[in-house]
């Protein structure tokens, strides 16, 4: 990377997505029945938009970062934040740190991806009302919802500018494939869901970090 990166703040990515939800464009509501918008933001570490989407290391996951976002970088692309229920759960600690934080965490240093040069987001915004977090949704049939993830997903990447796109999982695969403008996504990788990393015998999971670093060093 050269000395002339920029940076963007994630705040400007909040204050977009609250202007789209503020528009009402679900009969009045901000999200379709069985959707619902983030009831808080957590202070520490969360794919965004739940959180900023930014890397922490362990001792500090609970802490508050600057919220700025290195253009020209690594987008590590899920699917969706999960439900509600689950959500609520985070307030008091106010991070998250589940297998796929740590798993694609290692991946990346494992890489050797910068961490400063990463960021962490999601194709569907809003948040499940039912279900569990890894029941998938047919959000495609849910009238609006691409349309208004499209959009959002297109100025994500417009301000993010990323050098790589690593769309992790089939059901983030499927909500990419469908919603973004791929010119705006650099290269694009699309990988095993890192959730499962645990399950994955030792050759699978090197053959994913080497085919992550390969991609990483094609565009540094």
């Amino acid at each position: 990377m050269d000395n002339n990166t920029r940076t963007v703040e994630v705040a400007q990515l909040w204050e977009r997505l609250e202007a789209m939800e503020n528009d009402l464009r679900f009969d009045g509501k901000h999200y379709p029945r069985g959707m619902c918008r983030f009831p808080f933001r957590l202070a520490g570490q969360g794919f965004f938009p739940g959180g900023d989407g930014m890397w922490r290391d362990d001792g500090e996951l609970a802490s508050q970062k600057a919220g700025k976002i290195q253009q020209g970088g690594v987008l590590f692309l899920g699917n969706d934040f999960g439900v509600l229920d689950s959500y609520k759960k985070l307030e008091k600690k106010g991070f998250e740190n589940v297998p796929t934080w740590r798993h694609i965490k290692l991946r990346a240093a494992s890489a050797g991806i910068p961490s400063e040069l990463t960021f962490f987001t999601n194709a569907i915004m809003g948040l499940r009302i039912d279900g569990k977090a890894l029941s998938p949704r047919s959000w495609q049939t849910m009238a609006g919802v691409p349309k208004f993830c499209e959009e959002f997903l297109d100025f994500q990447l417009t301000t993010v500018k990323p050098r790589l796109t690593v769309v992790m999982g089939p059901h983030a695969k499927d909500a990419f494939d469908a919603l973004a403008t791929k010119s705006k996504a650099g290269k694009v990788l699309y990988t095993t869901h890192p959730y499962a990393d645990f399950n994955f015998p030792p050759a699978r999971r090197a053959a994913d970090i080497a085919e992550l670093k390969a991609s990483w060093q094609l565009v540094s």
